[in-house]
């Protein structure tokens, strides 16, 4: 649908898609899939490309299902979360995937999770180096320090979502408990330890609110609707926020050197904003919207 939308010249949005397919149990048969026709990760072009390929592990910090090191705090069987996969089907999957050039991304949220998607990640590391890469760990919304460290001696990214911390911190406070809820998303911690060009923000809409100026807040204020604070130490600067939205996060695609940015040379993609997202009063990041926007130097869309 979407080659077809561009083969049409009527698209307005550049897409880099993560093919998902659900694996199969038979290993030959996810083989046969990664092997497809020929194409891998960064097939396609500036409208449309293959961004690599998903693959889920665990659930959610909002839906109690995200595997986690300690047992929940109300559990009363000895409750982790869930895990989609073996730790070793998840190495097999992810060498599958490594060995015909694709580069994956893994559904991942709590801290249990992340060692063992990281595992599988060195796992393949051994095989043939992932370093250039950019393999990813999808939310990893509960992620430690050291596993940070792991993950960017890999070259690996991490790419979140504070918007989960917006009308949901009171659902992730109430499974989780405080002190886990102040660590969720530890936007501050992953900069240092990671370097903020191996980062991307997002919202995963459809789940939460597509905003980005809503997403910004949250990174730049860690408050929730109600302005109840959560982990007010991970709080970032306004340009890092901004930054995570562009040119950091232009390098999920490995395309730096064509957005991101506005300078020459690169696509002319530009959004006219209703205020000045470097002066506003804090509390109106999220209320700011696009009055126009480019794409490819031309205007598809004027409020």
């Amino acid at each position: 649908m979407l080659q077809k939308h561009v083969a049409s010249g009527k698209a307005t949005l550049r897409t880099g898609v993560m093919f998902r397919p659900e694996p199969p149990a038979d290993l030959t048969a996810w083989e046969a899939i990664m092997a497809g026709n020929g194409a891998s990760s960064g097939f396609g072009d500036d409208w449309l490309k293959f961004a690599g390929i998903k693959i889920f592990y665990d659930g959610g910090m909002t839906l109690k299902t995200a595997l986690m090191r300690e047992v929940y705090p109300d559990s009363h069987d000895n409750y982790h979360g869930v895990a989609q996969q073996t730790p070793e089907r998840l190495k097999q999957l992810i060498s599958i995937c490594h060995r015909y050039d694709w580069r994956v991304g893994v559904h991942v949220v709590g801290d249990l999770g992340i060692d063992q998607v990281l595992d599988a990640f060195e796992a393949a590391d051994k095989e043939k180096s992932i370093r250039d890469r950019r393999f990813v760990l999808i939310h990893a919304s509960l992620i430690r320090p050291e596993q940070m460290e792991r993950a960017q001696k890999l070259g690996a990214r991490v790419d979140f979502q504070n918007a989960f911390m917006w009308d949901k911190a009171a659902t992730v406070e109430r499974f989780l408990g405080k002190a886990t809820a102040d660590r969720a998303v530890p936007t501050r911690t992953l900069i240092e330890k990671m370097g903020l060009n191996n980062l991307g923000a997002g919202t995963d809409f459809p789940v939460n609110p597509i905003n980005p100026f809503l997403n910004m807040y949250i990174m730049v204020t860690r408050k929730d609707p109600n302005g109840n604070v959560y982990g007010a130490a991970e709080a970032i600067t306004r340009e890092q926020a901004l930054r995570l939205y562009s040119s950091a996060a232009s390098r999920y695609t490995f395309d730096e050197a064509r957005k991101g940015t506005i300078e020459p040379g690169k696509l002319a993609d530009i959004v006219v904003l209703s205020a000045d997202y470097t002066a506003v009063p804090e509390g109106q990041i999220k209320d700011i919207k696009a009055d126009m926007t480019l794409v490819g130097g031309k205007v598809v869309f004027q409020r």
